[in-house]
């Protein structure tokens, strides 16, 4: 969808496909927000999201006409890189003059290694609002980009330029998402029976956690959208499109606790009838956290919290500056219960702990990461000793540039990327790690795939219930899995990716 006036050209945003087998990647929150304040009475602004509700890149191609001002994707590490670049090398057979964009997480954080691609023009570094509607305006009136604070080019010799910085700005300074850019019906999931869509009411994180890439993108700043405007948000979609399940996408919502308690009031006040999930919080400020807040979280409707739980080991959430403690993220997952809410705790595997340098052989190393898959199960064994979790996602470590673990992890043989196009498959194999044995790629895979969906007491809600007799064989086995800590031979999980795998060939969209 767009608007439909023509004069200053067309925008093109492009949200990219973020995983071979899942071809949706969701609402375009971020694109829609960097849209707000293009002035829609000159610019045509198309969002295209890869979703497999149609075809987006015959929708793309016929948009880059010679009217088009260009086109912008936004990108994190890994499979979005790859699917975005695909993408370009069509619109560019169309349109080879055509000025490419690249904003997002990963071209912050390596804009000038992004920019040295041939697939990529200009980049947008951090907060891209204002950014990219002064970008746009430059290049409808021929401008240079000389001087545009948070962008980095490519002159007309290839030469790399590198503007200022642009500084952080509260996000109420912008105007309102515009859902009406982007077809919302095309983005609304079932949960639980629930007609369910993602949003985001704040934008940042505080803190400095020693693995994560938000630090460096927004230089530790964050800012909360006004819970009077998050609460007519919900309104207008709850109203417009029936959303009765909110799934929200901020990276730490409970910053300010006294917007939180405002947000509760007012979706209590509005008498909205909603549900909201999936909202992130930290286990210490959690576990914390003011138990009328903990009442009001609930009262308003939310399901269930999203925490970064890292590590079951001590050391490991030190080594990843979490300023928690195990103890904490057990305290929270308990307190949850206490109000009847569930918690998905999130865990990292492979951290690069300094004694990695020391195991010489492929069993030594291993040894070390089952000292950490331990420590993970112990937790859960004390959090869920009747298996009634939510879901536990569970990832390999990635090292990100700038961060502090990224140097330690050079120290351990990591050797990153030298191009854009490395990054592609980084967050699917992520086999350069050089201190991980390998078959902790496929354990971790099983963990996330198989063990903890099917271990769950609630199995069978996330599956369907027309081969229940299979999915109950599958709990006994992830029950049996995760009793003996046995992952050899994962027939199993070898199944349930063959089934995912054919939803996903079978799930294209058509066009019109």
């Amino acid at each position: 969808m767009s608007n439909k006036s023509t004069k200053g050209g067309k925008v093109l945003l492009l949200l990219p496909q973020t995983h071979p087998s899942n071809p949706n990647p969701g609402l375009p929150l971020a694109l829609l927000s960097v849209a707000s304040l293009i002035d829609r009475k000159r610019f045509d602004i198309k969002i295209h999201s890869a979703t497999p509700k149609y075809n987006y890149v015959k929708r793309i191609l016929r948009d880059v006409d010679d009217n088009c001002l260009c086109l912008a994707v936004g990108c994190l590490t890994g499979y979005q890189i790859k699917n975005a670049i695909d993408v370009i090398k069509k619109v560019k057979k169309i349109n080879p003059k055509l000025p490419i964009i690249w904003g997002g997480w990963h071209a912050s954080i390596l804009p000038e290694q992004t920019l040295k691609s041939k697939y990529v023009d200009i980049v947008v570094i951090g907060q891209g609002e204002r950014t990219t509607a002064e970008l746009v305006e430059r290049l409808a009136a021929g401008k240079s980009l000389k001087g545009l604070q948070g962008v980095y080019f490519k002159d007309k010799k290839g030469k790399i330029v590198k503007n200022d910085p642009r500084p952080f700005e509260d996000i109420n300074n912008f105007p309102r998402i515009p859902f009406d850019l982007v077809n919302v019906e095309d983005f609304i999931v079932k949960r639980d029976g629930l007609r369910c869509l993602a949003y985001v009411s704040s934008q940042g994180c505080p803190y400095n956690c020693a693995f994560c890439a938000d630090p460096i993108v927004y230089k530790r700043h964050w800012s909360g959208l006004t819970a009077e405007v998050v609460v007519s948000d919900m309104a207008h979609l709850t109203k417009k499109h029936n959303i009765e399940l909110f799934l929200m996408a901020d990276q730490n919502f409970f910053i300010d606790k006294n917007r939180t308690k405002e947000i509760c009031e007012g979706i209590i006040k509005e008498k909205l009838g909603i549900k909201w999930g999936r909202v992130n919080g930290r286990p210490k400020e959690l576990a914390n956290m003011d138990e009328k807040i903990w009442h009001l979280v609930k009262e308003s409707g939310c399901t269930d919290l999203f925490v970064g739980a890292e590590s079951g080991l001590q050391e490991g959430l030190e080594l990843v500056n979490k300023m928690s403690s195990v103890e904490d993220t057990v305290r929270v997952i308990k307190l949850a219960r206490k109000y009847d809410l569930e918690i998905a705790p999130s865990f990292i595997v492979g951290l690069p702990f300094d004694y990695y340098k020391e195991a010489k052989t492929e069993k030594q190393r291993m040894r070390l990461v089952n000292k950490e898959l331990k420590a993970l199960f112990d937790v859960l064994d004390i959090c869920y000793p009747t298996k009634d979790y939510l879901e536990i996602p569970v990832r390999i470590y990635t090292p990100y540039p700038g961060n502090p673990l990224f140097e330690k992890s050079k120290e351990l043989g990591f050797k990153p990327p030298t191009k854009l196009e490395g990054w592609e498959n980084f967050d699917l194999v992520q086999q350069n790690i050089p201190w991980l044995p390998s078959k902790v790629y496929g354990v971790a895979q099983q963990l996330q795939d198989f063990v903890f969906p099917y271990a769950c007491n609630k199995y069978m809600l996330r599956h369907t219930k027309h081969f229940k007799p299979l999915h109950w064989i599958f709990h006994q086995t992830a029950l049996f899995r995760w009793r003996h800590r046995f992952f050899a031979f994962p027939v199993e999980h070898k199944m349930v990716l063959l089934f995912r795998w054919l939803r996903a060939r079978f799930a294209g969209g058509t066009d019109s």
